[in-house]
């Protein structure tokens, strides 16, 4: 039972994926027993094309002024960039010395607590990196200085925080025995390194590759915060007032949702929320989801206004596009794993903020 990393991207079904996108940093924490249990049962959602949104007074949305970042790389990011991914090409080789920190160990341990192993606390052949911080506090600092074949018995505290209600703040012990040491060995930056990982010959084509490959992601998300920045001076300009009935109508089926992909972890909802977000799961549902519902209620009063105002309708091309994006072969197979309501909603989003855009003034 020990802190594990995982990274968790929050799509549903095509409007909640696309239109807030999937780009939410989640490297989180969550324990080995709750992705081990069984699957929970999924929530339905619900079809929200006859829920009443609430009324809105538009305000002006052509001409909008924002102002775009500029966008530069750095020698630096790039180096870093390629540092990580010498560092993701490192392999360990078994050395005959004591643990120090950065280095690989091979272990077998198990967890009790008063006496008893508790469920997720045991292990064999485990590999472990010293400094990695996947298990709890104490666990790996106390292997540093261990060598091959050493029995280290560690006394523990799991922190009162912990999301396992039976472990938070209770003491352990784990008895490890150390199976293996292995120091990290990172490969030199070189012409050999760059034509074994890429289609590239030289040390200077790949990182002019990655430069540009840096600057494109910098002005896409230079380009998504205008978008974002258009978006947010049209709904201030613009009298809104959502109903309460569309707003829990979307809580729902956020809560649906979130629900849903916990279960695909072989969570419930709290375990997922600790995991995600670090909060219990009445902070997470007060705090996240019922912003986020209202929000969807908010965004979608401000694009069907304007698209009404525009004359801005949704064509089969429209649809199947999207589905070809997705890669699936037609839109009757991406409605078989998304409503026709969510699709129509990611469509017209989209379509709506490319006239905002298009008639904004971008500086």
């Amino acid at each position: 039972m020990m802190k594990k990393i995982f990274k968790v991207c929050m799509c549903g079904l095509v409007a909640a994926a696309l239109i807030s996108g999937c780009g939410k940093k989640a490297a989180e924490e969550t324990t080995e027993a709750a992705t081990e249990s069984s699957a929970q049962e999924t929530v339905e959602t619900v079809d929200l094309s006859g829920v009443d949104n609430g009324t809105i007074t538009l305000g002006q949305y052509k001409g909008v002024e924002v102002t775009k970042d500029a966008v530069e790389v750095t020698e630096d990011e790039v180096n870093q960039i390629i540092q990580g991914e010498l560092e993701g090409s490192a392999t360990y080789e078994e050395v005959d010395r004591v643990v120090q920190d950065g280095d690989q160990v091979n272990i077998d341990y198990v967890g009790t607590k008063d006496g008893v192993a508790f469920e997720g606390g045991t292990a064999q052949g485990y590999d472990l990196t010293i400094g990695s911080g996947q298990f709890i506090e104490g666990f790996e600092e106390g292997l540093v200085g261990a060598k091959k074949g050493d029995k280290v018995s560690l006394d523990l505290t799991f922190p009162e925080g912990y999301q396992s209600a039976e472990l938070a703040g209770q003491a352990v012990v784990f008895e490890v025995t150390v199976n293996a040491v292995k120091e990290k060995k990172v490969p030199e930056l070189n012409d050999a390194f760059v034509q074994e990982k890429s289609e590239f010959k030289t040390v200077d084509e790949y990182k002019e590759d990655k430069m540009q490959t840096l600057l494109l992601e910098k002005n896409e998300q230079a380009e998504q915060k205008v978008k974002g920045d258009i978006f947010n001076a049209v709904l201030e300009g613009s009298t809104v007032e959502p109903k309460q009935e569309a707003i829990d109508a979307n809580y729902n089926n956020v809560l649906a949702t979130y629900t849903n992909q916990a279960a695909a972890y072989g969570m419930d909802l709290a375990t997922f929320a600790g995991a995600l977000a670090g909060m219990d799961v009445e902070t997470f549902k007060e705090s996240v989801l019922k912003p986020q519902a209202e929000g969807m209620v908010t965004q979608r009063l401000v694009i069907n206004a304007v698209a009404e105002a525009e004359g801005i309708t949704i064509s089969d091309e429209d649809r199947q596009e999207v589905a070809d994006e997705m890669g699936y072969e037609s839109v009757e197979k991406l409605l078989e794993i998304a409503s026709q309501f969510d699709l129509d909603d990611y469509i017209m989003t989209n379509k709506v903020m490319d006239f905002l855009t298009e008639n904004a003034v971008v500086k």
